[in-house]
């Protein structure tokens, strides 16, 4: 079965000791395989001097024979020192045999060349190389031969000295790394700490703010952003999943027992029946009025939200009005635009903002009353505010009036309670603020407040 590292310091530490490895054992390998290119080179040279001095002697080998003991005159029977004591041997050869040597005698007979140049032969254990060149026009070969074995003995101690070295560097790498590793490492420990203690609660504990190095660091606020926006689409979850619950129960049971009544009575007279049906009816828009509001206050919290665009709020504003009207047959609606304005953010959801205060201002004003809807533009701000002319809101329950699910004590209209809710969370999702006051005809003003498309980008020139 084949050897896995599984933890990351494992895994760096046998890196780096393999890389170091091989990056010492080429440069070693390159140095001594210089060095001895070098000595052989040397060789070469010492051999083509010698077979330059030994050319002008040859006579005298010739006549000294194969045991020329020397003449003691200081120099000559040595060849001008070149072949003292150096392990070198001189041969003549004629006719294929070797008809005078001088020199270091090897311990076995060596072979002759085959041919001339440089060459490299082996006899008794010793290699030698060798140097043959032709003597004369008859034929005769003049071969100059040197021990090697001291250049073969450094190339195996230095190649061993290599690996020793190697050898060593790749531990003490290793040692060091597995060390430093615990050092560098100890971010993403705290990290693998922090993720291990995260559970699905969203009131547990982020991951540890990591400032360093930059990458643990980027890594870790990817991460706790990534946790942040799961426990928000978790909260929202469950939040839509204990409203649907709670608020969807009556109008259930409602439209259940009504139901049952047309079952078991079917002798229920017309006028009978068809309140029943219209209770039935009021029941489902309730039902699907609130779903939609569920699930559009749902994607807010969880922020699963599209690119923002431009949008002209005097247009959308124009077209929202115009549809309220037809809505609201019984309320006059009356728009004024000091000033266009552009925004950056979600067509849909500002529309659902406005949408909602219209309907609130017909719903909430006087029976055939009037609603102003302004749009104003200063400061980087714009500013739609919308005010009817009904009982209003006493200024100690207007901040829980854009709670869920929360109504007017003296309101008068059907609802869920889910508009001003609505509303407030598309002014926070544009970065802006809703804000309930009174109305000049004493009923209630909605200021609905975002920042225009050049203060929510700087540097970038309005629309």
């Amino acid at each position: 079965m084949k050897w896995r590292p599984r933890s990351l310091r494992t895994r760096i530490s046998v890196a780096v000791a393999v890389l170091v490895t091989v990056v010492v054992a080429l440069a070693g390998l390159v140095i001594v395989a210089r060095i001895d290119h070098r000595d052989r080179a040397d060789v070469d040279r010492q051999l083509a001097t010698r077979a330059g001095k030994v050319h002008q002697d040859a006579d005298k080998l010739l006549g000294k024979g194969d045991h020329a003991d020397g003449d003691g005159d200081g120099g000559q029977d040595d060849y001008g020192g070149l072949l003292a004591g150096s392990q070198t041997l001189v041969r003549l050869i004629s006719d294929g045999q070797v008809i005078a040597q001088r020199g270091e005698t090897p311990p076995a007979p060596l072979p002759l060349p085959a041919r001339d140049g440089y060459g490299t032969v082996e006899a008794g254990g010793q290699t030698w190389r060798t140097l043959t060149q032709p003597l004369n026009s008859a034929g005769d070969r003049l071969e100059v031969l040197q021990d090697i074995d001291p250049i073969e003995r450094r190339l195996a101690d230095n190649t061993a000295v290599v690996a020793a070295v190697t050898l060593a560097a790749a531990l003490v790498a290793a040692a060091g790394v597995w060390l430093i590793t615990r050092i560098i490492l100890q971010p993403l420990q705290r990290l693998r700490t922090g993720a291990l203690a995260v559970s699905a609660d969203t009131t547990g504990p982020r991951l540890p703010e990591i400032t360093r190095p930059q990458e643990v660091a980027d890594l870790s606020r990817a991460l706790n952003g990534m946790l942040d926006q799961l426990r928000t689409s978790m909260e929202a979850t469950r939040r839509f999943t204990a409203d649907a619950g709670h608020e969807l129960r009556t109008p259930l049971t409602t439209l259940g027992m009504t139901i049952e009544t047309l079952r078991r009575n079917p002798e229920l007279s017309e006028a009978q029946r068809a309140r029943a049906l219209e209770t039935m009816g009021a029941e489902h828009h309730r039902i699907t009025a609130l779903l939609t509001g569920l699930q559009t206050l749902a994607r807010g919290d969880a922020h699963a939200l599209p690119d923002r665009v431009p949008v002209d709020l005097g247009e959308l504003l124009d077209e929202a009005v115009a549809h309220a009207a037809r809505r609201h047959r019984t309320t006059t609606y009356r728009l004024t635009v000091d000033a266009p304005a552009t925004v950056d953010g979600w067509p849909v959801g500002l529309r659902l903002a406005i949408d909602n205060l219209l309907d609130n201002a017909a719903l909430h004003g006087r029976p055939d009353g009037t609603a102003d809807v302004r749009l104003t533009h200063e400061a980087h701000t714009v500013r739609i505010t919308v005010s009817d002319d009904g009982p209003g809101i006493p200024p100690g329950q207007r901040a829980a009036m854009k709670d869920r699910f929360t109504r007017g004590p003296r309101t008068r209209a059907s609802g869920s309670g889910l508009g001003l809710a609505l509303v407030e969370q598309q002014a926070h999702l544009h970065d802006g603020s809703l804000h309930l006051g009174a109305s000049p005809a004493g009923g209630l003003r909605a200021a609905f407040t975002v920042p225009d498309a050049h203060r929510s980008h700087p540097g970038r020139a309005p629309s």
